[in-house]
């Protein structure tokens, strides 16, 4: 029963996750009706793939597939007033929003018309966890204010508890209307085609998604014609509409298909373990059925008693299993929390409950038949003379024992091959040199408000104060600020570069663009590698000038110097704002540590300030040790500014990697469970094969055999089943590594890593010999006298 609870619970387990994230309809209105609407591109970076107000007007006006569409993006609030300041979670949306996807809140009501036009007063609907948790869950919170960047909002609404849109992320508290505002960017930068958004659309009642990804494509060439100059009106870039369920799991369905199979195979492990066990236990269970076939009863009987006993002991294991499941979701939520989408509504329904019943009932078929099969049909002569020890039965009995071991050391062969290449791949992925020196340094992340900090020279000379600040900290071997950090960029822009065709804005290449301080390569120990870095002069007033990394160089001025080389950033095409490279970066893996590092240009911050850094520390030991002295550093410059997202950057960069840990973690757990099984599974044959050959062996020992030929006999035939075993899984983890591999799974590990594969097969082998060396003890201490003497 423990053996099958491993097995069914581990299914159980998966099968929860699953059914919540791609079975369960989205908890809104007809969720089949609702499409993601998003930008697309060939080889560009997934977070460059927004699009524009412009686009989405079009959208709006013109679309005849869409019953309504709705725009969002993410966006983030400073909190004050209540308690201590705190960054929140936001959201911009269309103030239809809420009724696209059919949610009304909990209290109050959604956003009107009015409030999502330009002049509309500020208000906002807050998350069930919101109201609860700053604001005591008032029952009269509907018409109160909060200060959001310094600015009243009021409370229109409160959302239903668990709410969530995972497109935006699960800790969303604030959602606004006014969607063609955003506190990054500029009204003239909107109204000029900066991509930010993405939208959730609902079909008309009959509409395909294959229809409204034609009319998509039809008004995609539109828009082009209509807007030929804007940055999203590049011919390469479409506009996809895709099922919102389907888009929400995207990132996490791979990880999800390899534990299914993972779990399926554990249990098919689990239940050739338990018919081995029965298989052997039938030793001690054929004179019963014999007298029970002796005293009239048929094979039909027998083999429905038989079966019986088998599903009873699968839905035990299978009661038990439940419990073990409801143990493992906690931890799957725990450990995957972040990487999981709606990880919120993981858990028990009926369609799990149902699910376990189902996989208790055939597995109890599946473990039970072959035993039910051979004891059902029992020599009554021999087995009631008490004759039959080695006859043809017996060795029958031995042979499928013997064929189920195979089975589960091949199967946990193929798992545990599997998930050394996994566990490879994360181990090269996580020793990839990021570029920099990440040990010791502290990140955290300051977002002002433009209610309180509307000019770009403001916002300068704040993050000028707090740099200056937290560098004066004792203990403090370095500070800068950065826009955004090493594998997880933020902002895009469209380069012309010097030396390449002068093509519209919308075919311009999308480089990464990094806003930093003079301070910042000194402080992550990125190397120069030509020119000089930004200094203390290069400031607003001063000719705009930037640096670049290796990449961009390499890409388009391979052979030649390109200090004094020029560059266009977006619009920018008059002679005053033309930038000049000063300076060439050694490369930083700015997109992820799985991709190359992408073309990036740096650019001072004074020349082009941002209203969201994050301030990086150098420090001289563990880095938490200054995160409070850092935030009284920033509350000494405003009291009144949050400070967010306080993490060391070796967090950071564990937080990059942190879905394939997820996925390695639990392949790791079902392949070592998978090892346990077939290694008992082994030990328990081999012992009861030599109990069902104590006759033989006495035989042997009487004929002169020593006891280094019994250990070679029961040993060899151990190992011999562990090694036929490991070549069939080996076979199978091949063509399964190259399907991985082809998928984009492995991280500079071959599919034929022999690393992976022998380190497997040696475990395997090791298992043979200890699972058979203590039955072969026991076989090696048979009295020859008693054994032939037996019954």
């Amino acid at each position: 029963m423990v053996t099958l609870a491993l097995g069914i619970g581990a299914n159980t387990a998966i099968f929860s996750v699953a059914n919540a994230l791609m079975l369960r309809p989205l908890p809104y209105a007809h969720p089949e009706q609702l499409v993601l609407v998003s930008a697309a591109k060939p080889d560009a970076p997934a977070a460059a793939m927004t699009f524009s107000f412009p686009r989405f007007t079009l959208l709006r006006e013109k679309s005849q597939t869409f019953a309504a569409i709705a725009a969002f993006a993410n966006e983030s609030f400073n909190l004050t007033g209540i308690g201590d300041p705190v960054q929140l979670a936001a959201a911009r949306v269309s103030a239809n929003f809420l009724g696209v996807l059919g949610v009304r809140p909990a209290l109050g009501r959604g956003f009107l018309p009015e409030e999502g036009q330009p002049g509309g007063r500020p208000v906002c609907v807050i998350s069930h966890a919101l109201w609860t948790r700053r604001l005591g869950a008032q029952p009269d919170v509907i018409g109160s204010t909060l200060t959001l960047d310094a600015t009243p909002y009021t409370i229109v609404g409160v959302l239903p508890g668990g709410f969530q849109f995972a497109t935006v992320g699960s800790d969303c508290d604030l959602w606004v209307p006014k969607v063609d505002e955003l506190n990054l960017l500029k009204p003239e930068q909107i109204r000029a085609g900066a991509g930010y958004l993405k939208a959730v659309a609902r079909l008309r009642p009959g509409v395909s998604i294959a229809r409204a990804q034609a009319e998509m494509n039809v008004l995609n060439v539109e828009y082009r014609r209509e807007n030929p100059g804007k940055p999203d009106a590049d011919p390469a870039e479409t506009i996809r509409a895709a099922d919102l369920r389907e888009e929400t799991v995207a990132n996490i369905r791979p990880a999800m298909v390899i534990l299914s199979w993972a779990v399926a195979l554990l249990l098919a492990i689990a239940c050739g373990n338990v018919a081995a066990l029965l298989l052997s236990r039938a030793l001690g269970r054929r004179k019963e059925i014999a007298i029970r076939a002796a005293l009239g009863g048929g094979r039909a009987g027998l083999m429905g008693q038989l079966l019986t006993e088998s599903t009873l002991l699968a839905l035990g294991g299978g009661t038990l299993g439940v419990i073990l499941s409801a143990l493992a979701m906690r931890g799957l939520i725990a450990l995957g929390g972040d990487t999981l989408p709606r990880a919120h509504e993981i858990g028990m329904d009926g369609r799990v409950l149902a699910f376990t019943a189902l996989v208790s009932l055939v597995a109890g078929v599946l473990f039970g038949a072959l035993p039910a099969w051979e004891l059902s049909r029992p020599d009554l002569n021999t087995v009631l003379r008490a004759e039959g020890r080695g006859s043809s039965g017996s060795r029958w009995r031995r042979w499928a024992c013997y064929a189920l071991v195979v089975w589960q050391v091949w199967l946990s062969m193929f798992l545990l091959v599997n998930a050394g290449l996994l566990v490879r791949s994360l181990v090269r992925l996580r020793s990839v040199q990021p570029g920099f020196d990440s040990a010791n340094l502290l990140t955290m992340w300051i977002g002002l408000p433009p209610a309180r900090y509307p000019q770009p020279t403001q916002m300068a000379n704040f993050f000028d104060r707090v740099v200056k600040q937290v560098a004066a900290m004792p203990g403090v071997r370095g500070a800068a600020l950065a826009s955004a950090l090493p594998a997880h960029p933020v902002r895009f822009s469209p380069v012309l570069v010097e030396g390449q065709p002068d093509v519209p804005l919308g075919q311009r290449p999308l480089l990464s663009i990094l806003m930093i301080s003079p301070g910042y390569f000194q402080t992550l120990r990125v190397p120069l590698r030509q020119g000089r870095q930004f200094t203390g002069s290069d400031n607003d007033g001063a000719q705009l000038v930037a640096m670049v990394n290796e990449t961009t160089v390499q890409r388009f001025w391979p052979n030649e110097n390109p200090i004094g080389k020029h560059l266009f950033l977006g619009r920018m095409t008059q002679p005053t704002q033309v930038v000049t490279v000063v300076g060439v970066a050694g490369d930083v893996h700015n997109i992820s540590l799985a991709t190359p590092p992408q073309a990036e240009v740096y650019l001072p911050l004074p020349q082009r300030p941002w209203a969201t850094m994050c301030v990086i520390l150098k420090t001289a030991g563990e880095p938490h040790h200054w995160a409070s002295a850092a935030r009284a550093a920033v509350a000494a410059v405003d009291p009144g500014q949050p400070v967010t997202q306080v993490a060391s950057m070796d967090e950071v960069l564990d937080d990059a990697t942190g879905q394939q840990r997820f996925g390695v973690f639990l392949l790791g757990v079902f392949s070592g469970t998978a090892l346990l099984l077939a290694a008992v599974g082994l030990y328990g044959t081999m012992a009861y094969s030599v109990a069902d050959r104590t006759r033989e062996m006495g035989v042997r020992i009487a004929l002169g055999a020593v006891r280094g030929d019994i250990y070679r006999m029961v040993i060899g035939q151990g190992l011999l089943l562990a090694l036929i075993g490991v070549i069939i899984g080996a076979n199978f983890a091949l063509v399964f590594g190259r399907l991985m591999a082809s998928s984009g799974l492995l991280f500079e590990v071959s599919a034929y890593d022999p690393v992976s594969f022998v380190v497997s097969a040696a475990v395997f082998v090791t298992i043979g010999v200890v699972a058979s060396y203590l039955p072969a003890r026991r076989a090696t201490r048979v009295d020859p006298m008693e054994a032939l003497r037996w019954e």
